[in-house]
């Protein structure tokens, strides 16, 4: 017996959304030859309690799907950083589950999952479909990275879990923006952009866009090649700083956009991805997990090592690992993933940590990046831009090279790292919730 409506595009190679309730399935050949039955036989949300704008709320950090193929079980994710698994022959991709669309921004679910599959003899997305849509980006560089279902905590009544992957930038009119997509179609120019291709069956949306950075020969109408720049980050509509926001739709069906630019990176870069996490929210004495296991290698590699380099100056070497404050305030834990060619890749994570009574927040630094973001030369001058909340004292911008400043909350400055080299820079400060520490990478490039 067939349970569950498809909700299947009309173009044959882009993965096919199903929605099921737990105990359903459905079955399908999903691109491929034979046909694949696919059940949800359980799953499990996971919540914490952070703090934002004066109240602590539940927030769904991720959720497990076990699912059953011809058969055959297996655990999809869903929620940041979580990419499509195999399962008997069919990739499965989480797209979301009902408790993350417990949701200012996203439209209630009649369902309990919705998943994306294909069958697992053909790509996922066709090699080639997209280039990064950023300009010598490099992922980690900004303190802003959000996956598909990423949260904001929204002070209205209910959470905000966004679509799309928001990247931070720099200031206004520096970092270049690409059409993902060959002959892109231009519709609704300005701030939320939106670029499709209907033989792609896909559209992609740039938002945060502001007319005076966007290209002036461009308009509604106007195709743009793969690759094309139109425009620069700018920060229109919501939001206060300068950043970029990308989602995927089919038709006007919003799906998971983080395989297609972890596709597009790969491709674009050829490097590892470290994936810690964005934010997470703890209480002191109260151990939590940190998870590092959906960081990825391109194509043909595999990540083969993990170095966890904490706030407090200790070391782990595996994927996931407990860990357990006693001072309330925000810790910034590095992993560097290493893959088997020796390529590495370094990210961190923010982890809020509350007192029980939690009466205020803990420091948050809305920015910290820095331009340009690739190609830096010894001697050359990089801009660097940050902006915190809840942090009133004692802030330093350390650069890692041994020179520490003196800073305010938010501003901007510049900085020359005379050697080759990958410089940690930490932003730090205080506020009523505790001590702030925030950390990025710069990597200082040999001058060829």
């Amino acid at each position: 017996m067939l349970l569950g409506p498809l909700v299947a595009p009309a173009w044959a190679y882009n993965p096919k959304l199903v929605s099921l309730n737990v105990g359903e399935s459905t079955s399908d050949n999903f691109g491929g030859e034979k046909p694949f039955a696919v059940k949800v036989v359980d799953l499990k949300e996971f919540t914490e309690q952070g703090h934002w704008e004066g109240a602590m709320r539940t927030i769904h950090y991720k959720a497990l799907v076990t699912v059953e193929v011809n058969g055959v079980q297996g655990v999809v994710g869903v929620g940041p950083f979580y990419m499509p698994v195999v399962i008997n022959g069919l990739r499965v991709g989480g797209e979301i589950t009902k408790g993350f669309s417990d949701s200012a921004f996203i439209p209630a679910m009649d369902k309990d999952v919705r998943l994306t599959a294909k069958d697992a003899s053909l790509p996922w997305y066709e090699p080639g479909t997209f280039t990064f849509p950023i300009k010598d980006y490099r992922w980690g560089a900004a303190a802003f990275h959000n996956a598909w279902l990423g949260f904001h905590d929204m002070a209205k009544g209910k959470n905000y879990y966004h679509y799309g992957v928001d990247f931070d930038g720099y200031v206004p009119n520096h970092v270049e923006l690409l059409s993902m997509i060959d002959q892109g179609t231009i519709s609704k120019w300005g701030v939320g952009t939106r670029l499709t291709n209907d033989t792609l069956g896909l559209s992609i949306r740039y938002y945060h866009m502001i007319a005076k950075y966007l290209r002036s020969d461009l308009g509604n109408g106007s195709v743009l090649k793969q690759g094309e720049m139109f425009g620069y980050l700018g920060n229109g509509g919501t939001g206060d700083f300068g950043h970029l926001h990308v989602d995927a739709w089919y038709g006007e069906q919003v799906v998971n956009v983080h395989p297609m630019l972890v596709q597009a990176y790969f491709e674009t870069y050829n490097e590892p991805l470290s994936f810690p996490g964005h934010k997470r929210h703890t209480f002191i004495n109260s151990p939590i997990e940190l998870d590092g296991s959906n960081s990825v290698a391109p194509e043909g590699r595999k990540i083969v090592s993990y170095l966890w380099q904490f706030t407090d100056g200790t070391t782990a070497d595996t994927p996931t690992v407990k860990r357990t404050y006693a001072k309330p305030g925000t810790y910034s834990e590095e992993l560097t993933v290493t893959d088997s060619t020796g390529a590495k890749a370094t990210n961190s994570v923010m982890v809020f940590v509350f007192p029980p009574d939690a009466k205020v927040g803990a420091p948050y630094l809305v920015v910290l990046n820095h331009w340009p973001m690739r190609k830096i030369k010894p001697g050359q001058k990089v801009a660097i831009s940050y902006a915190s909340r809840d942090i009133w004292t004692d802030m330093t911008l350390d650069f890692g090279d041994g020179t520490v400043e003196k800073v305010t909350y938010s501003g901007a400055t510049e900085h020359v790292w005379q050697n080759p080299g990958e410089y940690t820079l930490t932003f730090s400060g205080d506020g009523p919730g505790g001590h702030g520490v925030f950390k990025r990478r710069v990597i200082v490039e040999e001058q060829k």
